[in-house]
């Protein structure tokens, strides 16, 4: 039986890298990621999702929505809550090389 690794199962199930597919299905994990992340910080403070949503002016039903992976995440919108987590996001543009 031969081995394979994570990229070479991501390669053929998704498709290769830089392929519409595969980044459709990155930039969804990483929002799905960026959503949990909010979900257990908010927690570990201790708010409601009804105190988060006060201190955002963003709905509640909005939050719950993010915390769930339903909502299609803006910048602004991550910022707002990363704030009011008292948290930190950090972007970084980074060049993808041509072959």
């Amino acid at each position: 039986m031969k081995t394979v690794t994570h990229e070479e199962v991501l390669d053929r199930i998704i498709g290769e890298q830089g392929t519409t597919e595969r980044i459709a299905f990155e930039s969804e994990l990483k929002a799905d990621i960026l959503a949990h992340q909010f979900k257990e910080l908010r927690k570990r403070k201790n708010l409601t999702q009804e105190q988060l949503a006060e201190k955002t002016g963003i709905k509640k039903g909005q939050i719950s929505r993010i915390e769930n992976g339903k909502y299609n995440l803006t910048l602004a919108t991550i910022s707002k809550i990363a704030t009011a987590l008292g948290a930190k996001v950090n972007f970084e543009l980074q060049p993808v090389l041509d072959n």
